[in-house]
């Protein structure tokens, strides 16, 4: 599935030394290639060759004229006819720059130039390596025709702004997918233009667009259109576009992958700002009374629910803490940023609920319930990495067995008991529905309540 599930049974001391490793070695690589390179190639087929068994670090650009690349965050000259190509961990995606012009009714891009009489195909969502979300993916067909060329549709709607082709799909509906298919990587795509953009969407979501529309509002200006409802000839025109979309990994930002130097603190203050949250950060107010830290504990709905939730709302009270209870699930997004932005700490079993920690302020406290099951390596992955990117505290609680729901399931000596190892080998499926699915939390309130005194601690030094 990803990375993180691949490395799935790693401790997070391990995972850790891992990753620093790996960064270690990425700045080497870097320092001595010149960050990414970008080659110029006059051999289309290379453009749309997929054969790949690592990420390509290079532009690969096919144009009329020399070029370098056109992307202005990247400080680059804008050729007048390219096409450029970036594959990166989740995704492949296109960059044109043209006359260009979309054929929603066909699922056509035609690409007009000197060069002419080439093609290629492109699914633009980024889970490039899910071939089981990818297989239910629109495939668009880029074509290369020269000047001149009478079967070249004629535009019906002009536009001086560039545009952004995506598509909905895979596992959203889901808040943390939500956000790292496409909110993130729509962040990363579009955020340079300042809102003079405009989205065009294949297999469009109304609901998704309006649950979501603060966010893309604040990102495009423009109408967004269902590319796939456009009507026969109706032919939009553009002259710069975005096939696809950036996504570097699983909800997390690397500044050192295109466009160049944007962080997840810079995505958290652009919702913030989107979302007119109260609270940038938590700072210190000498002339204000203090008052009690906010804690928002995640109860779940459905499964790897907290079990005993009302006794521990009752020990955080008992600590000092204003309790508010959220199942997570269908709130208004507006209203839930408000009340997340509110509060001090947030506490959950690893789920797709965490991801609210996107509307903390910065230097509030993430506490992240780690079931039990050897599931430590996926937790850290999801969230620890990028709990700190957004300038956050990340604290975890590993729950121990006695604290599983999985020992009145199965008795003590089942393999799932006695040997998750082997479930995790047997693949994403099987041990998410065993671990995740299936196991719900009592927690321990002894050994729960350090871990709340550690982030009591933490959010008083800013009172």
């Amino acid at each position: 599935m990803n990375l993180c599930k691949t490395i799935k049974w790693f401790q997070p001391k391990a995972l850790a030394a891992v990753f620093v490793l790996s960064c270690l070695f990425l700045l080497c690589f870097l320092a001595s290639n010149n960050s990414y390179t970008f080659d110029y190639v006059n051999d289309w087929d290379k453009i749309q060759d997929d054969n790949f068994t690592v990420v390509d670090e290079t532009w690969l650009c096919f144009s009329s004229a020399k070029i370098l690349h056109r992307a202005e965050n990247l400080r680059r000259g804008v050729p007048k006819e390219s096409i450029c190509r970036l594959r990166v961990p989740k995704s492949i995606y296109y960059e044109i720059d043209g006359d260009i012009r979309v054929d929603g009714d066909s699922s056509s891009i035609f690409w007009i130039n000197s060069q002419g009489n080439e093609s290629l195909k492109a699914k633009p969502f980024p889970r490039n390596c899910d071939p089981m979300v990818m297989k239910d993916i629109k495939e668009f067909s880029v074509k290369s025709f020269p000047h001149q060329n009478e079967s070249v549709p004629q535009c019906t709607s002009n536009h001086s702004y560039p545009a952004v082709i995506f598509a909905y799909g895979g596992y959203t509906h889901n808040f943390f997918h939500d956000f790292t298919d496409l909110l993130i990587p729509l962040f990363l795509t579009a955020h340079r233009y300042h809102g003079e953009v405009q989205f065009l969407i294949t297999n469009m979501n109304p609901s998704w667009v309006e649950r979501f529309g603060t966010i893309l509002k604040n990102l495009t200006r423009y109408e967004i259109i269902d590319i796939d409802k456009v009507g026969h000839n109706n032919i939009h025109c553009y002259k710069s576009m975005t096939i696809g979309l950036y996504a570097h990994g699983e909800f997390t930002i690397d500044p050192l992958m295109p466009p160049l130097g944007y962080t997840f603190a810079n995505f958290t203050d652009f919702l913030r700002i989107s979302f007119s949250l109260e609270r940038h950060m938590l700072r210190n107010h000498d002339k204000s009374p203090p008052r009690k830290p906010k804690l928002l504990l995640i109860t779940r709905r459905w499964n790897s629910k907290l079990i005993n939730f009302n006794e521990t709302a009752t020990m955080a009270t008992d600590l000092g803490f204003e309790v508010i209870l959220m199942e997570g699930g269908d709130e208004p997004v507006d209203k839930f940023a408000q009340i997340v932005n509110s509060c001090d700490v947030i506490a959950g079993v690893h789920g797709s609920a965490l991801s609210y920690m996107v509307f903390l302020p910065q230097n509030a406290v993430v506490i992240q319930i780690v079931p039990w099951g050897r599931l430590e390596g996926v937790c850290w992955c999801n969230f620890a990495f990028t709990v700190r990117k957004a300038k956050l505290k990340y604290l975890e609680y590993q729950a121990s067995l006695e604290e599983s729901t999985l020992l009145s399931k199965y008795p003590r000596d089942h393999r799932y008991i006695q040997d998750p190892f082997s479930v995790h080998m047997e693949g994403w499926f099987v041990y998410s529905k065993v671990y995740m699915a299936e196991q719900d939390v009592i927690l321990d309130l002894q050994r729960f309540r350090g871990t709340l005194v550690e982030g009591m601690e933490h959010v008083k030094q800013y009172q």
